[in-house]
């Protein structure tokens, strides 16, 4: 995935470091080392974006080391329909504005808990555990809040640091950290 053409210094997540099996550059290499990722979910080495940085994607093992077919056949289960979660920046409509709130949608990864995507309520919905198109239930966890937007903007940002201390997901507060976004 590109990196945005502008994303505010404070959302980029730098200094991030693998020591392996996580990221793989574009021809297929094994990366170990310091990378950063935006909020889009674009991955790049190196600690902050450089001259030297190159994206990188989630580290897959050598096909030869991989049997689906073995698998299948010892377990009579299929995995090959999932997708990984898009990242989906919300449009609010004026009609948001005079509900006063809307629906955002989440998924964390259930095994690096730092990693939220915000999704759009279809991918929401196919989030599921039984091999059809949609996001896989079996490495991501989903959670949705409802995002004050407009009102008092005091009353509005404490509703939105409720919203985000009583959610069910871990380190939801690393992922939002404007409770006035979106406010009007």
């Amino acid at each position: 995935m590109q990196r945005p053409v502008y994303t505010p210094k404070e959302k980029i997540e730098t200094s991030l470091y693998t020591s392996g099996k996580e990221w793989m550059t574009l021809d297929n290499k094994e990366y170990l080392g310091l990378y950063h990722r935006y909020p889009n979910t674009a991955v790049y080495s190196e600690a902050n974006f450089s001259d030297y940085s190159v994206e990188l994607i989630l580290y897959a093992p050598p096909l030869e080391s991989i049997n689906n077919s073995i698998y299948f056949k010892m377990t009579g289960t299929r995995f090959n329909n999932y997708i990984k979660p898009k990242y989906y920046y919300p449009y609010v409509t004026t009609a948001d504005y005079e509900v006063v709130n809307f629906a955002r949608y989440f998924v964390q990864q259930k095994n690096n808990l730092l990693y939220i995507i915000e999704i759009d309520l279809d991918s929401y919905v196919k989030v599921n555990s039984d091999n059809k198109v949609g996001i896989d239930a079996g490495i991501y966890n989903k959670s949705t809040i409802q995002w004050s937007i407009s009102g008092p903007i005091e009353e509005v940002r404490k509703a939105n640091h409720r919203v985000i201390a009583f959610s069910k997901m871990t380190n939801l507060e690393t992922y939002l950290t404007d409770p006035i976004e979106f406010y009007k």
